[in-house]
């Protein structure tokens, strides 16, 4: 597992907002939902679209193209065209910095 600091996109982000950042290779959503911040996988599992062109609804993110609807926490699907979920990474604060892992 590897580890790297977001702590620099973690507060850039606005309510509502989401990042892209690329960890090693893993294209990763960094999105501040309702609930708190998130790190999923920033790629549709339906169309492949970037989810950092779409929007963060509450604790939800949605497709630029289908509308698909995925929850922050889980990555599980709520609305729209059947797919897989999204992969989630953790995120964890410590010492005042932002890690995800992957």
């Amino acid at each position: 597992m590897a580890r790297f600091d977001v702590t620099d996109a973690v507060q850039a982000l606005g309510p509502g907002e989401s990042r892209a950042f690329n960890a090693d290779g893993h294209e990763i959503a960094l999105c501040r939902g309702d609930s708190g911040v998130f790190a999923v996988a920033d790629l549709c599992t339906h169309a492949h679209a970037h989810l950092t062109d779409g929007f963060v609804l509450g604790d939800l993110i949605e497709c630029p193209l289908h509308q698909a609807q995925y929850h922050l926490a889980t990555g599980e699907l709520v609305e729209g065209p059947e797919c897989p979920a999204l992969r989630t990474y953790s995120l964890v604060e410590q010492g005042g910095r932002w890690y995800v892992e992957t």
